[in-house]
This record gives C-alpha cells, sequence and structure tokens, in this order.
C-alpha cells in the first residue's frame, strides 16, 4: 500500500510514496523530464479542450500559466526538447506521444499572451548574483525572483539565452527565443548587466560579494569548440584555411553575419555525429553547401557505439541530400596551397571501452580519403577555465570541486555552479542544475540545511493493457525543395490534432500526482475503491479486468487494491458479480443527489444524460433542451444499475448513458463495460414495462453532430413513451 502526503489544495499534485522501496511514483516520462513537469497532467488537460479555439483559449491559457510556474521556458522547450519522450511507455507500441509537439501548441496561444502577463511582486530579499544567462542562470533567477530575492544576471554577451542562441532558427526561432527571455526577465523583475566578463583582470567573485550579493550562481556555458584528436592526440592540419568549427559557424549564421550562399559550389565536409553536428550540416546545406558527415559512431542506433544524434536529424539531414560516412575518425587534414583539401579516415572499430567511457578504437590498415573545400569541425565544446582557475575553485586534478547534490562550491561557500559548464547536456538538464542551484540559495540564505530531505529515489509506472495502441501521428514536415531555408519547415499541431494526441496518452501514473481531471471540476477528488470482504468471493474479476495492474490477489482468498495503481475507472466494480466493490460513498452520494436535484427541476418528459467527459462534447449551440440534465463523469463504467435504477425511481422518464467510441476510450475497455451493463439492465427493463427508456450510444469529438442527433432521437421516443402512457 502507499501512503499519501495531506494536500493543500484539492487539485494540487500529491508525491505518492512506495511504503516497501521509499521510492516516488511517477509515470516514466515525467521521471524522464529534468525539471519534472507534470506531463500526464497537462495532457489530461489538453485531451478536454473544447475543440473551438475561442472556447479552448482561457483553459490553454491557465494550462500556461501552470505550466510557466514550473518551467517559464517551455515555449522554447516546445520547439528543441523530447527527453521525456525517450521513455515513454508508448515507445514500444505504436511509438511515443508526442510531448513537444503538445508543448509547442501550448506555446502558440501562449506567447501572444506572454507579453500582456502581470509581473510577479517586486522582490525585496537579498541580493543573489547570476553569472551566465543560459537556461541554467534564467531558470535559477526566476525561481528565486518568485522567492522574493533580487536576483541579477550578469552576461559577457549582449544577449540572453546562452547555448539556445547557437541553434538554428529553422528548429527554434530567434522570435520565440527574444519573446519568452524578455518576458521572463519582466515579470520576475530581474536585473540584467550585458557585456561583463569575468576574470582575466576584470569582474571577480569578491567584487560581487563587495556589490552586495549574498550568494552567486556561476552557469557560464561552454564557450569553446573541442578540437580534433586521434588517440588524445592534436590531429595536424587544423590549421589549414576552410577548416573552421561548426559552432561557431551557428553563432554566426543566427547573427546574420554570414552570405546566404556562403557555401554555393562547395563540397562540405562535417565531423561529428551529434545533433549539433546535425545542426551544422542542415545549415551549411541552406548556405548552399554540397554537404556529407564522418562520425566515430556506426548506424545501428541501438549499439554501444550508435550515432547519438536524433532519429529525426538524421532522417530530415538525408532527406536533404545530406550523406553519412560510419565508423570513420580522423587521422589527418590533409591540405593543399594552405588550403583544405581533404581528411585521412581511419576505420573507427569502437567508440566506447568496456567501462563505457569514450575511448575509440582504430584499425589503421582501412583507410579512406574524404575530400572537400570546407571542414566543420563539430565534435563537441567545453568551458573556458581560467576563470575559475583564477577563483580557485578547480582541484587539484582541474576539475570543478562541487557537492553535486546541491552544487554549491566545496571551495568558496556561497558559490554555486551548475549547467553545461558542470556537464555538457540538453537545455533541459541545464534547466534542472538551475532549480537545484536556486533550492540551494534559498535554504543557503535561510540558514538551513543543504541536504535535507533532497535524494529521491523514482519508481516508474508500467504500461496500462489495452487490446489495442493507437498509432502515432506522423510529423508533418515541408518539402526538401521549400525547405531549404531558416525558415521552422515542421508544421505544428492544430487544436484538434492536439486533442486527438493527448488522448493517446495512456495516463501511466497515479491519479494524485496528476489530478486533471480535478483540475477541470470532473469530479471533486480522486475516489477510492470501498471493499466488502464479507461480499468478496475471491473469483479474481476485478484482477483480470483491471488494466493498471492496481488489483493482487490475496492468499489464500481475497483481493487488496494498490491506490497508488488504481485510476478509479469503476472497471472492477463493473465486473464485480457479487456487487462487494463500490468507488467511495462520496462518488455515489454525489450521484445520487445530482439524480435528485436534477429529476426536480426539469419538465417532463425528464431525461438524464449520464455521459463521459473524456471524449463526448456537448451539444454544438453548447445548451440541452430544457427537459435534458446531464451527469458528467470521468468514464462511462462509473455507471452502475443502481443509478439507473434511482433515475427512475425518482421520476427521470428516459436515461441516456453517452460514452466514446470503444478506440477511444481514455480506460481502454470502459465504453465496452458501459455497453455491456446498459444491454442487461435494458433487458431487464424492457420485461417490466420500461421498453426504449434506457439507451447507450457512443459518441465523437470528431462529430460534433453525433450527440445532437442521439439526443433528439431519444427525446422523440422519450416524448412518445410519455404521451402514450399519459394517453391511457
Amino acid at each position: 500500500m502507499n501512503k499519501m502526503a495531506p494536500p493543500k489544495d484539492r487539485a494540487q499534485v500529491e508525491e505518492v510514496i512506495d511504503e516497501a522501496s521509499g521510492k516516488v511514483y511517477l509515470p516514466p516520462c515525467q521521471i524522464a523530464c529534468p525539471i519534472g513537469m507534470d506531463i500526464q497532467r497537462t495532457h489530461g488537460m489538453i485531451a478536454l479542450l473544447p475543440l473551438d479555439a475561442q472556447e479552448a483559449y482561457d483553459q490553454i491559457i491557465r494550462m500556461g500559466d501552470e505550466i510557466c510556474q514550473k518551467n517559464p521556458l517551455f515555449p522554447i522547450c516546445g520547439y528543441i526538447c523530447g527527453l521525456c519522450e525517450a521513455e515513454c511507455n508508448y515507445k514500444d507500441q505504436t511509438g511515443t506521444i508526442r510531448r513537444r509537439m503538445l508543448l509547442r501548441f501550448l506555446s502558440d496561444y501562449y506567447l501572444p499572451y506572454l507579453e500582456t502577463k502581470p509581473a510577479l511582486a517586486s522582490p525585496t530579499k537579498e541580493k543573489v548574483a547570476m553569472v551566465g544567462g543560459g537556461p541554467a542562470g534564467l531558470m535559477c533567477a526566476y525561481i528565486l525572483s518568485k522567492k522574493g530575492y533580487r536576483v541579477t544576471i550578469i552576461e559577457r554577451s549582449s544577449e540572453l539565452g546562452g547555448a539556445l542562441r547557437y541553434i538554428p532558427q529553422y528548429r527554434l526561432p530567434t522570435n520565440i527565443i527574444d519573446t519568452t527571455l524578455n518576458n521572463l526577465v519582466r515579470i520576475a523583475h530581474i536585473d540584467v548587466k550585458y557585456g561583463i566578463k569575468m576574470g582575466d583582470g576584470e569582474k571577480t567573485l569578491d567584487d560581487l560579494k563587495n556589490d552586495g550579493y549574498r550568494a552567486v550562481f556561476i552557469a557560464t556555458g561552454t564557450l569553446i569548440p573541442r578540437p580534433l584528436t586521434i588517440e588524445r592526440e592534436p590531429v595536424v592540419g587544423v590549421e589549414l584555411d576552410g577548416v573552421v568549427f561548426g559552432l561557431n559557424l551557428l553563432f554566426d549564421v543566427n547573427q546574420g553575419k554570414v552570405s546566404p550562399q556562403l557555401f554555393q559550389g562547395r563540397r562540405v565536409i562535417v565531423v561529428g555525429g551529434g545533433n549539433v553536428a546535425f545542426d551544422v550540416a542542415r545549415t551549411a546545406r541552406r548556405l548552399g553547401g554540397d554537404v556529407s558527415i564522418v562520425c566515430l559512431e556506426c548506424e545501428e542506433k541501438a549499439s554501444k557505439d550508435g550515432i547519438p544524434a536524433d532519429v529525426e536529424e538524421i532522417e530530415g539531414g538525408s532527406e536533404e541530400g545530406i550523406g553519412i560516412t560510419y565508423s570513420r575518425g580522423v587521422e589527418e587534414i590533409i591540405g593543399e596551397g594552405g588550403k583544405f583539401k581533404k581528411i585521412k579516415c581511419p576505420q573507427c572499430t569502437s567508440v566506447f571501452d568496456e567501462n563505457g567511457l569514450f575511448n575509440p578504437k582504430f584499425n589503421y590498415s582501412d583507410v579512406v580519403y574524404l575530400e572537400g573545400d570546407v571542414l566543420l569541425v563539430t565534435i563537441g565544446q567545453a568551458p573556458e577555465r581560467t576563470f575559475y582557475q583564477q577563483e580557485g575553485l578547480l582541484d587539484e586534478r582541474g576539475r570543478l570541486n562541487i557537492d553535486q547534490l546541491t552544487l554549491m562550491s566545496n571551495r568558496k561557500e556561497g558559490v554555486f555552479i551548475g549547467g553545461d559548464v558542470r556537464r555538457v547536456g540538453f537545455a533541459a538538464e541545464a534547466m534542472r542544475d538551475g532549480m537545484i542551484a536556486a533550492e540551494s540559495i534559498d535554504r543557503y540564505l535561510k540558514g538551513k540545511n543543504l541536504k535535507s530531505g533532497r535524494e529521491k529515489g523514482h519508481e516508474s509506472a508500467p504500461i496500462p493493457s489495452r487490446e489495442n495502441y493507437k498509432p502515432q501521428p506522423e510529423l508533418v514536415w515541408a518539402p526538401v525543395e521549400e525547405r531549404l531555408n531558416f525558415e521552422p519547415f515542421e508544421k505544428g499541431f492544430s487544436l484538434e490534432q492536439a486533442v486527438e494526441e493527448a488522448k493517446r496518452c495512456l495516463y501511466c501514473g497515479p491519479c494524485r500526482s496528476c489530478k486533471a481531471c480535478v483540475a477541470l471540476e470532473l469530479q471533486p477528488e480522486i475516489p477510492e475503491i470501498e471493499l466488502d470482504k464479507d461480499l468478496c468471493i475471491s473469483c479474481g474479476n476485478c484482477a483480470f479486468y483491471c488494466p493498471y495492474q492496481a488489483v493482487k490477489l490475496d492468499s489464500p482468498g481475497g483481493v487488496s487494491f494498490d491506490l497508488a495503481y488504481c485510476k478509479g475507472c469503476g472497471l472492477c466494480v463493473a465486473k464485480c458479480p457479487a456487487m462487494a466493490l463500490e468507488l467511495e460513498n462520496w462518488e455515489r452520494e454525489r450521484i445520487s443527489d445530482l439524480i435528485s436535484q436534477l429529476s426536480s427541476e426539469v419538465q417532463s418528459p425528464k431525461i438524464l444524460v449520464f455521459r463521459c467527459q473524456w471524449t463526448v462534447c456537448p451539444p454544438r449551440d453548447g445548451e440541452f433542451a430544457p427537459n435534458i440534465r446531464t451527469i458528467d463523469l470521468p468514464c462511462a463504467a462509473r455507471v452502475d444499475n443502481l443509478h439507473i435504477l434511482e433515475a427512475f425511481q425518482k421520476g427521470v422518464d428516459g436515461v441516456l448513458v453517452a460514452a466514446c467510441p470503444e478506440e477511444d476510450c481514455h480506460r481502454g475497455s470502459g465504453s465496452r463495460e458501459a455497453q455491456r451493463l446498459v444491454a442487461k439492465l435494458k433487458e431487464r427493463l424492457d420485461q417490466i414495462g420500461f421498453e426504449d427508456r434506457l439507451h447507450f450510444c457512443s459518441v465523437s469529438r470528431r462529430d460534433p453532430e453525433q450527440l445532437d442527433k442521439e439526443l433528439r432521437q431519444f427525446r422523440q421516443r422519450i416524448e412518445a413513451v410519455v404521451s402514450q402512457r399519459e394517453g391511457k
């Protein structure tokens, strides 16, 4: 059994802890997200958006505000990040949920609003400095400002963004960066000082201390491209004309310093196999080059030596005419007349050694020569170390000496270090360091223990069982002949596409760490299953039909429920032949009270609709007829015989159960079970003269007129029944 922390608010997510392991139980996507975004919750909210853009707008903005509380850079993540997708339970079925595209969909609505979003309260607490205005520094600054600290970002360049400014505009448009960052600074009252360099006789940490800063977070990034080496020795020929670092090219292109036809008619070779190397190659292609890539890694991504670039980058580059030479290193850069001519490439037999360390090995008897006019070296980047040496922040081996849990320097108290300078990674990973540093700085300035309660393990939720898994939608890219420019070529989701993709989510994690249905007021709280052990016959139906593995058969008899796994869908209740299971009393009482209220409000003939809220949309005009009322439920399987019979007992003339199509069912088999229940009850009702007064239908959001039609036909049928009854 799992324990739950008491909620501060009904719709606020709760941390679910497994008592046996002590680990936090979450969906794998949220565990994979460096920021720990509430992915399942967002998907649930998107899935329930109205399909009219004007109606959906306010709900989208509220979603954006909620996401922004944890991740103010989410509009940028919607263009460049997909770390959560790599661990999605769907990946081994029909393809991961396209979370990145869903975030981008939200940002398309949210960015214009962001320009008018009110600022936070002005901070009044201690002064804190961020050295570096990249993702790590920005995230740390935002969180500390929300906590009331007066934050200053010290940035060496003329604009914020750090490594974000190196991403090609066809992937991340400049206006997305500018709008997001400018408003982050405005909303959080962050002071930014541009053009200030730390070290080399300029600004020092002591200067910052003398300026009144009580703590400093250093996140200077990795500005220096790594040079080519082989067997840890420098490759000769890097000084030749035509040999350029790819990272520098990316920055210059984004700054508008490069001619659009820079590589026209020239053969360009890019060295490297990561995403940045593909950014460089695809940029060179857009500058007119005949481009190829050479990399140490092999073509098989599943191999330990597989190419690290994303599949989408590889496919996109291939479509654009970029060739790839796999499993080759660069032993020598050969020139002629001082200009680059070709590279000597021995076969790379392995990239990583038996310990998993980067340690390439080569077969020098197997060599090929690749000729070109330009060589773009893109094999990684490193930080500037001079400042850290001058400030005494390195250990005896020349490495950063920091506490890995708190990110505080072990050499200087009150100095925290993170982002790419600590470990080169993705933007979201740098943002995580900013979150960690902000928590540590807040504790440090309050005199609290920096480490207490911060080490938490995670247990990943398994995939719920389904008879069929919905197919992943294809990404829509502009044709190659239309996209060899720097305009974004990936088409975003429409409202309808976003809703469909969010509905595909399996909502693997515990309901209490999601609560989308509570936030949207579909139900007042997450219901729990109640078991009457005296009625239970240990048949095992509940365990067999539960799609979430929440029911366990006990020995020698009986069952138990794991509330972390249970979704409260009611399928086990519907399948229990002994009526030993029930959702919590408040759920039964809630429906009973609604039946009483609605049956007393409406005129005859009285029609009650039990409606699955996940996929059924209201009538197109947004209103029901005066004699029709609805009870919205998170799943049609929640409806049981007693609810329907109670409605008839209290004077309701007709009951319609409207569920989603089976292929769209949020619970997997909820729609099918609701249909089965209605069919069996209808047989009995027909025998006692209640012909045609109970009806089941499945309707889809893809056909907005369908529910209108079903209601109209059912109302006509009930009116005829009532008219006939009164005529007698």
